[in-house]
């Protein structure tokens, strides 16, 4: 029971993991927070719904589709509304990325109702026995989406230009410039990689949750999973993410399952408290 339990952790927690994901990929390049990574996620389910339900598109297809309008959304975004006020004190950016998340919400509803629609998945719908736990291979395929996604955007940012580009602006965006780099650039493709993120994520929670408007409320436990993690800390989202969902699925087997609605909260208060910059966040020193 506690094997089968602990799987469905990881599962969930690979949800919390691609949003805590992108969440720190935006903050790493450009020091500021996006309210809107839930809402990201929601409306790119809600494309790749559009592709194969009504357009009649194969679900493969959809989904490659679905990624890269994602991709060119984020980029987008970035130019019309978050490069107007880039110079803009954070509280501004907060402010900004709120309001899109409520936008963007009520978009998806004006065009698609608030509705519950069940939503296809990637991977077969079938179980598999280990020793007394079964494990269902939807889960199983979520987590090894996750894995598959943090290796590709590792050798991203280790072994091409444009990684190299984002890795030196989330360090010094004036010693960027300074070098040549293309700071703007780098925002840019942030921001689809976050949106592409947020797409990935979109697709492996819709066939668990159903399809609504108001999946984005997901980006409560990727802030949890961000702050468990490091906050900005990649390696840490992952970590997080994971280890949040563990100790979300775990808790009602212990404790009252009214439990599970608080654990993100407790979460952040607990690490905080403890330990502030989390399990794999480093402190950063500013010289004035």
């Amino acid at each position: 029971m506690l094997l089968q339990v602990i799987f469905s952790g990881l599962a969930t927690g690979s949800i919390y993991a691609l949003v805590a994901l992108g969440l720190a990929l935006i903050y790493n390049t450009t020091e500021h927070v996006n309210f809107a990574q839930g809402e990201m996620s929601m409306v790119s389910a809600f494309i790749g719904f559009t592709f194969f339900n009504y357009l009649g598109l194969s679900l493969p297809l959809a989904i490659l589709l679905t990624l890269l309008l994602s991709a060119l959304l984020g980029i987008v975004v970035e130019r019309l509304i978050i490069r107007r006020a880039i110079r803009a004190p954070h509280f501004n950016i907060f402010i900004i990325t709120l309001g899109l998340s409520i936008v963007m919400k009520s978009l998806a509803g004006f065009i698609w109702s608030h509705n519950d629609y069940p939503y296809p998945s990637i991977f077969p719908d079938k179980t598999i026995s280990i020793g007394s736990a079964t494990i269902d291979m939807i889960g199983l395929g979520n987590i090894g989406t996750t894995v598959v996604l943090m290796l590709l955007l590792f050798a991203f940012f280790k072994y091409t230009r444009y990684g190299t580009a984002m890795r030196a602006v989330s360090e010094s965006q004036n010693a960027a410039l300074l070098m040549g780099v293309d700071v703007h650039q780098s925002f840019a493709v942030t921001w689809a990689i976050s949106f592409l993120v947020a797409a990935v994520a979109g697709i492996l929670m819709a066939p668990v949750i159903f399809l609504s408007t108001h999946m984005g409320v997901v980006v409560i436990n990727g802030f949890a999973a961000a702050i468990l993690g490091g906050w900005g800390s990649i390696p840490g989202a992952i970590i997080g993410g994971l280890l949040l969902g563990v100790i979300d699925n775990v808790a009602p087997l212990y404790l009252p399952s009214q439990i599970k609605n608080i654990v993100p909260f407790m979460t952040i208060f607990i690490v905080l408290v403890i330990r502030p910059r989390g399990i794999m966040g480093v402190e950063r020193f500013t010289k004035v």
